[in-house]
């Protein structure tokens, strides 16, 4: 029986079922008003692989995952002053039953393409509104809750156990709470229960405490209630749920009914992009779609989150996608090329054994890559190829990667069969020129020829053999080869990190070959993850100029990382950094290497300085002489420099405050931080900057800003102010 981690005790445990035979499982599902992300998928994931586990013992599970089509109440939503579901409906200009439905709908087609197992029963927030009500009553009875001008809030304090699942207590709870305290609340701590409707509301329901809309919280507790009662078996979510939710539901659920509300509640960790939290600003969402639209099947995603233990981090990159991509199509073409063995096997007691082996494995704390080790050790062995193919079907009732596919998809037209006969019969007479004639052309219709000694096989192409890249492109910057201590090849190099906005790329490129013609320059532009046509613009450029070299991105790269590849591309004498809302006006080459010349205890040059007092604000911008940091618009260094400074900090994923953390790096080597008014610059438009929220602007910022005060708060020395005292 399986074992695994249950967050409430901190241990191990075996799933031990509340009724003989049966398990109740609630899962806590999507809120509809936008489209679930890929690490929201791995938390489904790890709940389907649990159920799988289950009845693969005979347990029957009922098994809830709800639809929260009710604006949540988050803190952030009342930080930000609006419902999203509101703001989204708006937006597009639809009802919000309408979005919801649309954003459900692709949730479930997202499940079925990954072989995630439908739900029992898939319950909406709204259809649920009176249980809702009726447990909020029942905790205003028990004196578990009270009201507050319309609104109802959980009084934390009337529930000692609070904490118990996240830890969370005490003074570290306070910190769980993200806004300036609620003065309705008795106690930061509480939170709402169900919230009075304010004036002008589209969305809101009646109750017996005015109109009014629920609480986050109350709406898992009440839909768990009503398909699995009081208790039941197994709570799953994302680690992200732990506190407040979980926590709160447990308050909830435990105050109505003073019993145990849930035996195991087990939580999957968090799915990282790049080594970072997934963020729409940062490009690093990732949808299932978006793995479709460049060619992967959503199974080698699956078959990827095989490879990490629930339990832990996983760090999500193209480069490991594809690598899963090929395991999994390398699974499928052995059960295509075992078929006929697999016909004639029947299983004997030693493959059976083998069969719980792989469940054993598994079972011990969900460990599906130990299980996937074992599959691979299998595959490697000297088992008779049906015996295999039977332990591959079995295996995958648990892995769930539709290994059975091959079967069903791998059927070949009569017209593709005579071809390939044609062919063996051309290759029997040694015609080979005819016969490589004919592979070509099933190669370009989609199908792959295997020849053997006595056999010839064909095919469909497999999802990695489909893939035609327009033109190379890396995963990371760990791709690219340092040219660092190469020696100088040109005088200048002028390096764009290219997000996109193509006319404002191309500005910015020919105003740098108008003015800098004169001069020994090369460009490296970085094609990162641009959807819009930059790519292209770019790739036509560097056909026609032997000093122009552009990297594609094969998805969006922070804005330190893209930049660390021009950096460790370039060859100029002198490097220089810009933005594609700056345009060159004039010779910025001659005024560059007079003043590097001039001052050899330079290290960072540009247009746009900034000062700071306090090292707590950069605001005053400096347009001459001696500055604290360069803006990121133009900053210029030579590259020799580059041993030294190191190359950028890539936790940097925004751009906002990386060139303040760069300009200290210089500065910590003692060179010097110069503004020049006489660079001609121009700045436009910074549309990556206005086209983004400004909630999100703030927040990234202010993130970034706390990086380069964890670094460099402590180093006043590095100021100006510091040098005039």
């Amino acid at each position: 029986m399986l074992k695994i981690l249950n967050t409430l005790s901190k241990t191990i445990e075996e799933i031990v079922p509340l009724s003989p035979g049966q398990i109740g499982m609630y899962t806590c599902g999507p809120t509809v008003y936008r489209y679930a992300h890929i690490g929201n998928m791995r938390t489904y994931m790890m709940a389907d692989f649990i159920r799988r586990l289950l009845e693969y013992r005979g347990l029957e599970i009922t098994h809830i995952k709800n639809i929260t089509d009710v604006g949540h109440m988050r803190q952030e939503l009342l930080e930000t002053g609006g419902d999203k579901m509101i703001l989204a409906a708006l937006a597009e200009g639809k009802t919000i039953g309408e979005i919801a439905q649309f954003y459900a709908a692709q949730f479930h087609q997202d499940e079925s393409i990954l072989n995630i197992l439908p739900a029992t029963t898939y319950p909406w927030a709204t259809d649920h509104i009176p249980e809702m009500l009726k447990m909020v009553g029942v905790l205003l009875e028990n004196d578990r809750a009270y009201i507050a001008e319309g609104n109802i809030y959980y009084d934390v304090a009337k529930f000692p156990e609070y904490g118990k699942l996240s830890r969370n207590v005490g003074g570290n709870l306070l910190e769980g709470v993200r806004m300036e305290t609620d003065p309705l609340k008795r106690d930061p701590r509480d939170f709402t229960l169900w919230k009075k409707a304010e004036p002008g509301r589209d969305v809101y329901w009646d109750s017996p405490w005015g109109p009014g809309f629920p609480g986050w919280h109350i709406e898992c507790s009440a839909m768990a209630d009503k398909y699995l009662h009081e208790k039941f078996d197994i709570h799953t979510g994302g680690i992200d749920n732990v506190f407040p939710h979980h926590e709160d539901e447990i308050a909830q659920s435990e105050a109505v009914y003073n019993e145990k509300h849930v035996n195991y509640w087990i939580h999957g960790q968090h799915l990282l992009a790049d080594g970072a939290k997934m963020a729409k600003s940062s490009g690093n969402v990732f949808m299932i779609s978006d793995l479709i639209e460049r060619g992967f099947s959503p199974l080698a995603f699956r078959y990827l989150c095989l490879t990490v233990r629930y339990r832990h981090r996983m760090n999500f990159t193209f480069s490991s996608l594809r690598a899963s991509q090929k395991a999994l199509d390398s699974l499928r073409i052995r059960l295509w090329n075992w078929q006929e063995d697999y016909s004639k096997f029947s299983p004997t007691s030693e493959t059976l054994q083998k069969e719980e082996t792989f469940i054993s494995i598994v079972e011990q704390d969900l460990d599906l890559p130990g299980g996937l080790a074992y599959l691979w050790k299998i595959m490697k062995s000297d088992s008779s190829n049906g015996e295999k193919a039977h332990l591959l079907l079995s295996f995958d009732r648990i892995l769930g990667l539709g290994l059975n596919q091959p079967f069903d998809d791998f059927q070949i037209p009569q017209g593709i069969s005579s071809q390939a006969e044609q062919r063996a019969n051309l290759r029997s007479t040694a015609s080979y020129y005819e016969s490589d004639q004919i592979r070509e052309a099933l190669l370009a219709k989609g199908y792959i020829l295997q020849d053997y000694e006595e056999d010839t096989t064909v095919r469909p192409k497999m999802y990695l053999e489909k893939i035609v890249d327009k033109w190379p492109s890396v995963s990371s910057g760990k791709e690219i080869d340092s040219r660092i201590e190469a020696p100088d090849t040109y005088e200048y190099t002028f390096i764009l990190n290219a997000y996109g906005y193509k006319d404002d790329i191309q500005r910015c490129l020919m105003a740098v070959e108008k003015q800098a013609h004169n001069s020994s320059f090369e460009i490296i532009a970085i094609d990162n993850g641009s959807t819009d046509g930059t790519g292209d613009y770019l790739e036509e450029l560097a056909s026609s100029r032997a000093n122009v070299t552009v990297i594609h991105c094969d998805h969006v790269l922070g804005d330190a990382a893209a930049k660390n590849i021009g950096i460790k591309l370039s060859t100029g004498k002198y490097i220089i950094i810009l933005d594609a809302s700056a345009e060159l006006t004039g010779d910025i080459c001659s005024i560059v290497s007079n003043s590097f010349a001039s001052n050899t205890n330079l290290g960072l040059l540009g247009p746009f300085g900034l000062k700071s007092d306090d090292m707590q604000h950069f605001h005053e911008e400096v347009e001459s002489g001696p500055a604290d940091a360069m803006q990121g618009y133009c900053m210029i260094f030579p590259r020799n420099i580059i041993q030294r400074t190191g190359l950028m900090r890539e936790c940097f994923r925004f751009y906002r405050n990386l060139d303040i953390d760069y300009s200290f790096q210089i500065k910590d080597l003692k060179m010097e931080v110069i503004a020049d008014g006489r660079l001609p610059i121009v700045r436009h438009e910074h549309r990556q900057w206005t086209e983004l929220d400004e909630n999100q602007r703030d927040e990234l910022s202010v993130k970034n800003f706390g990086r380069f005060l964890k670094k460099w708060g402590n180093r006043h020395d590095l100021l100006e102010a510091s040098h005039s005292n």
